[in-house]
Parts: C-alpha cells; sequence; structure tokens
C-alpha cells in the first residue's frame, strides 16, 4: 500500500507540463527530419528531397501543432475576413501554378502526411499576397556603424495576435538537395520564408507594403511568385545582396513589399513592385524599414511613427550599435501584443537572436541560435 502511495506521488510529482502553460511541439523524428528544443526554442530540420522534406514537416510541424484549425479560424475572425473565406481559398488556388516546382511538391506532401486540406497550407503560404496585415520594423547596421565590427540586422515581426500563434512558431532548418541550407523563423504550417538567414550568412525579412501605397500604381500580378516563396527562392539560390537583387529582378512577382537584406558585408531595402525595383541603401551606416516606400520613384506617403522613432539612428553624430542597442531601439518601436517576434540576425557569425511569445517580445528574452552550427550538422 505504502510503495502505491509512493508511486502515484512520484507520478503526480513528476508531470513535466503544467495543465496551464500553452502547448508545444513535442520532440520528434520522421524520416531524416527532427524536430528538437534548442534554448527552450523549438527548431526543427528538414532534410531530403521536396517529398521528403514536406512529409517530414506535415507529421512533426503541421500534425503535431496544437489546434492548428482553431488558429486559422481565429486568425480568418480576428482579421475581418470570414465572410471572404471561400474567396480567399480560390484566389490561392489561382496562384498555385506559380509556387516553384520543387516548393509545390513540399507543400502538398505536408498537406498529405499531416492528413490536412491542401487549400489551409494553399492560403497560409500566399497570406502575405492576398492581404495585408504585417506592420514590421528593421535596422539594418553596416560595420562602421557596428560595435562588433560585422553587420547587425535588427527585426520586430508584428502581425494579428492570434490566440495560439506563439504556440505554432518555430525555427525551421531547410537543407534541400541541390539548395543551400537556410532556416526560416516561421508560423506552422507556412513553408515560405517571413524571416531568414541561409548558410552564407545572407538574412531577408518583410515588410508588407499596400498595393495602393506605391507612385506606380502596379496591379496585382496573377502570374508572380507568391512573396514568401520569392523570399525563400533568394534563401536558396544566393549568397549575397547582389545576387538577390538580379534573382528578384528577374522573377516576376505578384504585389508590393519591402525586402530588407543582409549579408556578411553590409545590407538595404528593396522596394518591390511588380514592375520595379527601387534599391535604398544605408544613411551614415544605418538603414531603417517601416511600411512605407521611401525612394523618390515608388513613395506617395512616409508618414509612421515607427520610422520617426528610428529615424534618429541614421544621423552622421549617432553612435555605434551592438546587438543589446539594436534590441533597445526595437523596442521603442513595438505595437503592444502585436510584436510577436523580435530577432537580431548577425550575417559574419551566422547567429540568430530571437526573442517571441506574448507581445511585445521586445520585453522578453533574447534566445541565441547558432544557425551556423545547425547548417553545418551531417
Amino acid at each position: 500500500m505504502n510503495r502505491l502511495v509512493l508511486l502515484v506521488a512520484v507520478c503526480v510529482f513528476a508531470l513535466p507540463v503544467r495543465a496551464d502553460e500553452p502547448k508545444r511541439f513535442p520532440e520528434a523524428k520522421h524520416g531524416k527530419g527532427e524536430l528538437r528544443y534548442i534554448d527552450t526554442v523549438p527548431v526543427l530540420t528538414l532534410r531530403g528531397k521536396p517529398a521528403e522534406m514536406g512529409e517530414q514537416f506535415g507529421v512533426l510541424a503541421i500534425k503535431n501543432a496544437p489546434d492548428i484549425d482553431g488558429l486559422h479560424k481565429g486568425f480568418l475572425k480576428d482579421a475581418g475576413l470570414e465572410k471572404r473565406a471561400t474567396l480567399l481559398n480560390t484566389m490561392a488556388s489561382l496562384l498555385k501554378p506559380n509556387f516553384p516546382k520543387h516548393i509545390l511538391t513540399e507543400v502538398e506532401a505536408a498537406a498529405k502526411s499531416a492528413d490536412r486540406e491542401l487549400s489551409l497550407l494553399l492560403f497560409a503560404n500566399t497570406v502575405a499576397d492576398l492581404s495585408s496585415g504585417m506592420g514590421c520594423s528593421t535596422i539594418v547596421v553596416e560595420k562602421e556603424r557596428s560595435s562588433t565590427g560585422s553587420p547587425i540586422f535588427g527585426r520586430n515581426f508584428d502581425w494579428l495576435p492570434t490566440k495560439g500563434i506563439n504556440e505554432h512558431t518555430l525555427v525551421v532548418v531547410y537543407k534541400g538537395e541541390d539548395k543551400r541550407a537556410f532556416a526560416a523563423v516561421t508560423v506552422a504550417p507556412i513553408c515560405g520564408v517571413i524571416s531568414g538567414m541561409n548558410d552564407a550568412g545572407l538574412s531577408v525579412t518583410i515588410n508588407e507594403i499596400s498595393i495602393k501605397e506605391s507612385k506606380d500604381k502596379p496591379s496585382f500580378n496573377w502570374r508572380g511568385t507568391p512573396l514568401l516563396f520569392a523570399f525563400r527562392r533568394v534563401l536558396e539560390e544566393c549568397g549575397t545582396v547582389a545576387e538577390a537583387e538580379k534573382l528578384l529582378r528577374d522573377m516576376p512577382r505578384t504585389t508590393t513589399c519591402c525586402m530588407t537584406i543582409c549579408d556578411k558585408s553590409g545590407g538595404c531595402v528593396f522596394e518591390v513592385t511588380p514592375t520595379n525595383l527601387e534599391v535604398r541603401t544605408c544613411e551614415n551606416g544605418v538603414t531603417c524599414c517601416t511600411n512605407h516606400f521611401r525612394s523618390d520613384k515608388l513613395c506617395i506617403g512616409d508618414k509612421c511613427w515607427r520610422y520617426t522613432k528610428l529615424a534618429p539612428l541614421q544621423a552622421k553624430d549617432a553612435g555605434k550599435l551592438g546587438v543589446s542597442e539594436v534590441f533597445t531601439e526595437l523596442g521603442k518601436v513595438q505595437q503592444g501584443k502585436h510584436t510577436l517576434q523580435s530577432m537580431i540576425f548577425e550575417p559574419g557569425e551566422r547567429v540568430l537572436h530571437l526573442a517571441y511569445g506574448d507581445g511585445p517580445a521586445t520585453k522578453l528574452k533574447l534566445h541565441k541560435l547558432e544557425l551556423g552550427k545547425l547548417f553545418d550538422e551531417k
């Protein structure tokens, strides 16, 4: 009897997760893929051919994501898109023929292995093209302004704080055949790139721009590559900012956005429309970006309180910045619960510092991930 009581007590007090703690992805392996935790951050590594990586993503991320249907419904409600859900699914399906072939194979395999409707993944991976809900801020610090002697790239990811979205956040390391290895900070079931770095240290993030806020008045290009896949192609195929610019200029593009980009030598902002690509370089060693075009050829309105807060960093007499200083500056432009992620890339060292959770993420702990070591793992 005493042994039974002792056994029950041990089982009760040894429970690894309290009932009130958020649900998390379980550590697991499937095929060549593995999901593990590094400094409490879920990191999923995918390896192999597109179909293999899709299956791994489907089983380890999508299938194991807590209440992914609830997240989808909640997002539509929070975005005011419930009545347009059917239309959005139709529009997403119209972009499907423009998915890069290897990524479409991956997406289809992910949906199948997770036992989910393909329409869910089509919508998730084209949401940046079909709606405008992000309000992100970025800072690129050149070598001469960096206290480390290497570029530093900071970014706040601001989006709808739909219930459960932080529980679906993870870092995915892709190691596809004949492609550069890269890591994406993402939300399952998104397979494209919102923010990421590759094995060359090249780092990119998206800043959404409304298609109405461009001087060239572009029309949506239904034959363009969806934005998050265009960003992914940059990380899969390019090693420098110059290579990324060439790839993007040659690529059909759906709509407007800014790509903040940085390699081991430095960075800039690509102001992108379906018909134009303008390059905005640093001012006194710093480049800032929010959610408006600022180049002469594209800008029609540049009022943004976040940019006004960041602009002093571009002054001649501003001092040098390190990782902690950039994180502090990102804290000045946080948007409360909408700031779901805050991160700092160090392209030269191939390191990511990531804070995420109930916003503002700028008030949470930065977790250091040595992506270079993950890229080099066999």
